[in-house]
């Protein structure tokens, strides 16, 4: 094994000791030596702006729980993160899940994105431990007859199916260049895209992919200048959309811009402030501003953190509530049995109604195509959910 290796090894292991016991201060003194300090784990990659408003989301719904004193099996207990930074990494995810496996976790909330959700799942399905996924999307996340997994929105297949047949068949978009990251995820939704464009009678122009550490989109967007799409579709990281779509104006394009990944929130507003072209994304989600007790988390979120909460974040909080909830339901901290609870489970989040098939599917998922709007994001169409 290399030095590199058992470094980053030690460096993980001291990592994860302290996130265990680094509790704030006012956390350690709220939980007195005769309760039952139950840990939760949350994995994303924390450098990046949504995953961090997952992280506060999921602390704001542990302080809450805390707050009415829980008890479980008949002894109290206090509900701590053991958040980790899987920094978007394959590699960095399943050594996380492992020591996350090896922890006295009774669930995960996590990952950040379907490429790292997906690598993570079968250590947690292996172990058997309840592993929540928030905003992961992907279709094969639950059709691995994993009984451990539950996906709390609806699939990029479907929801990218909605997205082609609006845009190519009701816009008339059908001159269609595609582009994806190259990455498993990315080509896998270029692929279901690429058959809805054919369905709808419309023709790919180009298909091409990237590397999906780059920065330079220069090649790709100077094959779009030449073929003059009406619809330019890219499969990718959430990092290389803003990218993606900040180099637009350099080039000369009418076409609209169609992005899968997790872009809407502020941050990716201000970094596309410049861009005319006109920008539009799926997400696997009904609109949030709409349900009944978004406003209520937007202040409570607003107040504990000095920011708007993103998509992200409101799905993580609900997830922690929902596996807390499932804790409850079975009073017992024993992973099977949580599980048990969660397939049985019906809980009214914020998000919506939550249920799920007997794969962990989410029941009547909803999904939305936003638009930016004078420099906002506005939902342009909503389907399914019903």
């Amino acid at each position: 094994m290399s030095s590199v290796w058992l470094s980053c090894r030690n460096i993980f292991t001291l990592a994860l000791s302290a996130a265990v016991f680094a509790a704030p201060l006012s956390t350690v003194q709220a939980a007195d030596a005769s309760v039952n300090i139950v840990l939760i784990g949350f994995a994303a990659p924390l450098g990046e702006f949504n995953a961090r408003s997952g992280r506060n989301a999921a602390l704001l719904a542990i302080e809450e729980a805390n707050k009415n004193s829980p008890r479980i099996g008949g002894q109290p207990v206090f509900f701590h993160l053991l958040e980790q930074d899987d920094k978007s990494d394959v590699a960095v995810a399943q050594y996380i899940a492992r020591a996350l496996v090896g922890s006295k976790v009774i669930g995960v909330i996590g990952h950040g994105n379907s490429a790292t959700t997906l690598a993570a799942a079968p250590i947690y399905n292996e172990a058997g431990l309840a592993h929540i996924s928030p905003t992961s999307w992907g279709r094969e996340l639950t059709q691995k007859s994993y009984k451990n997994v539950f996906q709390l929105v609806g699939n990029n297949d479907i929801g990218l199916g909605f997205a082609a047949d609006y845009l190519i068949r009701e816009q008339k978009l059908k001159r269609v260049f595609i582009l994806d990251d190259g990455g498993y995820l990315g080509t896998t939704m270029a692929d279901y895209f690429a058959g809805y464009v054919k369905a709808g009678n419309g023709e790919i122009v180009q298909r091409t992919s990237i590397n999906s550490k780059t920065s330079d989109f220069n090649p790709p967007l100077q094959k779009a200048e030449q073929l003059q799409p009406d619809l330019i579709f890219f499969s990718g990281r959430t990092v290389q959309s803003g990218v993606l779509a900040s180099n637009l104006p350099r080039f000369h394009l009418s076409a609209t811009l169609l992005l899968t990944g997790n872009v809407i929130n502020d941050d990716f507003l201000r970094n596309v402030a410049k861009v005319d072209t006109p920008i539009v994304a799926i997400v696997p989600s009904a609109p949030l501003q709409k349900r009944p007790a978004m406003m209520s988390l937007q202040k409570k979120y607003i107040e504990r953190f000095d920011a708007d909460i993103t998509p992200f974040g409101t799905y993580t909080y609900d997830s922690v509530h929902l596996l807390i909830a499932a804790a409850k339901k079975a009073n017992s901290l024993e992973r099977s049995k949580i599980i048990d609870a969660l397939h049985e489970i019906r809980y009214g989040g914020v998000t919506g109604n939550i249920a799920f098939d007997a794969n962990g599917a989410l029941l009547k998922p909803g999904y939305t195509l936003y638009g930016i709007e004078q420099k906002k994001w506005t939902p342009l169409k909503t389907f399914g959910g019903k």
